[in-house]
């Protein structure tokens, strides 16, 4: 059995709005086991038998059945979420973590996706890092005030979603734990 954590893209944001509790009783009736959710934006983690590519293709197709609605998943690991925490390039130079963010990619960015990507983040005054499969993001006046648009990152090719640096921390410790 392996402990995952799924980070759901756009929960709570907008029109799509998702109880956490509904949110656990979707995976456990999965037949995934351990379910727990931090926070409200859409963080479970759980235990399961499948392999990491089988739990994402998975719970998606349990998500849309279950909301009516594509939902997009990125599965970590434990092991995955603690080297993505110790990855930062931000750290421990970034004394204020509260402007740092992780963006977790669901796959890495083609080189020409990435250079069309960075080239609209360089008009801005954010600095943004691409590691493999994760986006580590140095808000300049902090996320709310970003120019850092959807646009921007649909340039990536990829689907991607973020977390503070805090709640990744948080996950991750949280996923060390089971």
């Amino acid at each position: 059995m392996t402990s995952y954590v799924a980070l759901l893209r756009a929960v709570n944001v907008g029109t799509n709005q998702i109880k956490m509790d509904r949110l656990r009783a979707a995976f456990v009736r999965a037949g995934h086991d351990d379910v727990a959710t931090h926070i409200q934006s859409g963080n479970v983690l759980f235990n399961s038998t499948l392999g990491a590519v089988a739990a994402h293709e998975h719970i998606e197709t349990v998500l849309r059945a279950e909301f009516g609605k594509p939902i997009v998943a990125i599965i970590r690991t434990a092991k995955q979420l603690a080297s993505v925490c110790a990855s930062n390039p931000f750290l421990p130079t970034e004394a204020d973590t509260t402007t740092l963010y992780v963006a977790f990619l669901t796959a890495e960015p083609a080189a020409a996706d990435l250079a069309s990507f960075m080239t609209s983040v360089d008009k801005t005054a954010d600095e943004v890092r691409v590691v493999g499969t994760h986006a580590y993001i140095r808000y300049a006046s902090g996320a709310g005030r970003s120019k850092l648009t959807t646009a921007t990152w649909k340039r990536l090719g990829v689907d991607s979603t973020a977390r503070n640096w805090n709640v990744a921390n948080k996950l991750a410790e949280l996923a060390a734990a089971r």
